[in-house]
């Protein structure tokens, strides 16, 4: 699930979202986290970090400047709510940590991260009221804001895979391009890959290397290596790649769910 998000609210020609983990750059080049075409931005204006817990932007010595809330910064501290101004384009920053404190039209909020995410991008116009509810609905728990997000294409499985394996350090891995060994296959059993949404992708020097659509998920690293018992390496790999993987990986108990007819909440085609 996302915690800490920029929604750019101008400045594109469509409204995004950019999830922030632990590092991201703002900028006209393309090696970038958030790519702004826009003269006013320079080829590398601005970074997002993480530093003792706290969110802070910094002024890459940008010829235009960067604004948090009207005022020019070389550094500051960001909190939820806030709008960063780079060239033309609005960013306002979401961090679902903060809660309990007044919201953004100063009247305090109870509501968990997901409620105040969702009211965020109903103010920022990428969702209507009725969408969200029908996300949030009893009937529909099952579905994610990510997820759904994902679906209208606000957000990009491939691209939020990329980001995050720049801002964590960590290996980015195409699973549609490579062949999985099946010794390496049986080390994790069905049931435990799909439920954390992993793949076993190689065992190199003595660990077992593992794609995860999520690498920030610690309960899912320390069932691996319960299950394995060996040191676990992780790399990131889109969703839909692994949700792909699991058919070619173990064909065998997909063919059962299906002729057995149990549910598959994330369903796949199996040429047959």
């Amino acid at each position: 699930m996302i915690k800490s998000c920029f929604i750019l609210e101008s400045g594109g020609n469509e409204k995004r979202v950019f999830p922030f983990y632990q590092k991201l750059t703002i900028g006209r080049h393309s090696s970038n986290d958030v790519i702004l075409a826009d003269r006013m931005v320079s080829k590398r204006h601005a970074a997002v970090g993480r530093v003792k817990g706290r969110i802070v932007v910094k002024d890459l010595g940008s010829r235009n400047g960067t604004f948090v809330n009207g005022e020019r910064v070389e550094k500051t501290i960001l909190a939820s709510g806030d709008r960063l101004k780079v060239g033309s384009a609005v960013l306002r920053f979401f961090r679902e940590e903060e809660r309990g404190k007044t919201d953004l039209d100063g009247s305090a909020t109870t509501s968990g991260g997901v409620q105040k995410l969702g009211e965020y991008l109903i103010e920022a116009g990428i969702v209507d009221e009725f969408t969200l509810l029908r996300v949030l609905g009893e009937e529909e728990k099952s579905q994610t804001i990510d997820q759904m997000l994902l679906d209208t294409g606000i957000l990009d499985d491939l691209n939020i895979a990329k980001s995050l394996a720049k801002q964590l350090k960590v290996p980015f891995v195409r699973l549609k391009e490579l062949e999985i060994p099946q010794e390496v296959t049986s080390l994790v059993p069905v049931g435990v890959a799909k439920s954390h949404l992993l793949m076993p992708v190689r065992v190199s020097d003595g660990k077992l290397v593992v794609a995860m659509a999520n690498p920030l998920d610690s309960d899912a690293i320390q069932a691996i290596r319960l299950v394995t018992r060996m040191k676990i390496e992780v790399a990131v790999a889109p969703r839909q790649d692994i949700l792909e993987a699991f058919v070619r990986a173990y064909p065998v108990e997909f063919l059962d769910q299906v002729l057995q007819g149990a549910p598959d909440e994330d369903e796949v085609t199996i040429d047959l």
